[in-house]
């Protein structure tokens, strides 16, 4: 539980942070609709030098003094599973679904906020941090049928909204590339949103061919007719029913999922669902002084090196910051959470390239190894290999089963292996 030691009848630059997170709208990026005048960010640039925290010693950019543990981005690997560079043991964790869904198993290219235990060094040099998970949330944010594919510039249009698929997003369903993706079909997106544009840069795309019970989308309020009961977001335009509960401070700005009948009335979507985008700090109980680390999108942006993360709030005061913070950028942030806040040691926008030219890993044990086919499964994921794979496995050429650390990506639908190592 999130300890508070500040006097409760005083608002904190913490407290303000905390709220900002929570959808205030006076900040920049935070009024009007995606793509307005707050577009360009107002950026924050700071020179090249990364900050690091002086309270102990460096694991993946996180200090190791804190009491507990903080992570959240992308599913990059699998072993239990491996978010911003930790491995987190996830077989006791609680796992929460942040939407309408059954609760599943966690894959690839999964957003996910993670609180866990303290981190350990890895074990070798070639090793993760490990730490163990105490609770998971994670959700996808748009679900709906495909407008339109740009197998070109890699982008689908879903429910009227663009999505940029990442480079090394991963497919998964009934179709695993994006070039067998057809205005037949309906995609559920994971992924971080640009405020900046409106638009959703995918990380997973779960494809099927079945309607869903139900669409969604996640965003920015603009346009809201509070009269009507009429909003937008990005450019669906949305009804509600006065029986609909509401977020707290319902405003233009405010960060929301919705969740939308499948059916729309002309050009109009009905809500059926509207819920309030929070920052997982408070939800998952994360412990104060507990080490933290953000992948994800730039969600808005205030004074004095202040801004959100994926909506949650980022206190780098007096930290350099490295390249050009605007919204909508790419950024890695280390610190230490307090008070639902994390205070950063180090804050570096990364160019999506670089981001996107990740690839991940699967710790686990080999199974269905087919060396003329040179195929083999681990963690339940199938990969391929080829004679350009390194392998450094004793054994591996006469079907021996070990304990592997696989780095691959997925190309064309396959999980192609670059590298096996004996753990």
């Amino acid at each position: 539980m999130t300890h508070r030691h500040d006097n409760p009848g005083r608002m904190t630059r913490r407290a303000v942070l905390a709220a900002m997170a929570g959808g205030v709208t006076t900040l920049v990026g935070c009024g009007g609709g995606a793509g307005g005048d707050e577009a360009g960010g107002g950026g924050i640039t700071a020179g090249p030098v990364e900050a690091r925290s002086a309270t102990g010693a460096s694991i993946a950019g996180i200090s190791s003094g804190g009491t507990g543990s903080y992570a959240e981005g992308s599913v990059t690997g699998l072993g239990s599973i491996i978010v911003r560079g930790i491995r987190y043991d996830d077989r006791a964790a609680t796992i929460e679904r942040d939407d309408d869904g059954i609760v599943g198993i966690l894959r690839p290219g999964m957003v996910v906020s993670v609180s866990g235990s303290s981190i350990a060094p890895a074990l070798d040099a070639d090793g993760l941090p490990v730490a163990t998970a105490i609770r998971i949330r994670y959700g996808s944010e748009w679900v709906g049928k495909v407008d339109a594919v740009d197998t070109v510039n890699r982008t689908l249009t879903v429910l009227g909204q663009g999505i940029d698929v990442a480079a090394n997003a991963v497919f998964d369903g009934d179709v695993l590339q994006l070039s067998a993706v057809t205005t037949s079909h309906y995609v559920e997106a994971h992924g971080f949103l640009d405020l900046s544009t409106g638009r959703l840069l995918a990380t997973r795309l779960e494809v099927s061919t079945t309607a869903p019970s139900a669409f969604r989308l996640s965003g920015q309020v603009n346009g809201l007719d509070a009269a009507a009961r009429t909003f937008a977001v990005g450019t669906a335009q949305i009804a509600y029913d006065a029986a609909l509960v509401l977020p707290d401070g319902w405003a233009n700005g405010q960060m929301l999922r919705v969740t939308l009948a499948t059916s729309p009335d002309g050009s109009t979507w009905q809500a059926t669902r509207i819920r309030q985008r929070e920052s997982s700090l408070p939800g998952l109980e994360v412990q104060d002084r507990s080490d933290a680390q953000v992948e994800g999108t730039v969600t808005s942006i205030g004074a004095a090196n202040t801004f959100t993360v994926n909506g949650v709030a980022i206190d780098a005061t007096g930290v350099p910051i490295v390249g050009t913070l605007l919204l909508g950028a790419t950024v890695q942030v280390g610190g230490t959470a307090v008070d639902g806040v994390i205070a950063a040691n180090w804050v570096e926008v990364k160019p999506r390239a670089e981001v996107e030219a990740q690839d991940f890993q699967f710790l686990g044990e080999v199974s269905n190894l087919d060396i003329l086919a040179r195929t083999f499964t681990v963690k339940g994921v199938d990969f391929a290999y080829d004679l350009s794979t390194r392998i450094d496995v004793l054994g591996w050429v006469i079907g021996a089963t070990p304990l592997v650390r696989v780095k691959a990506t997925q190309v064309n639908g396959v999980w192609v292996a670059s590298r096996i190592k004996q753990r």
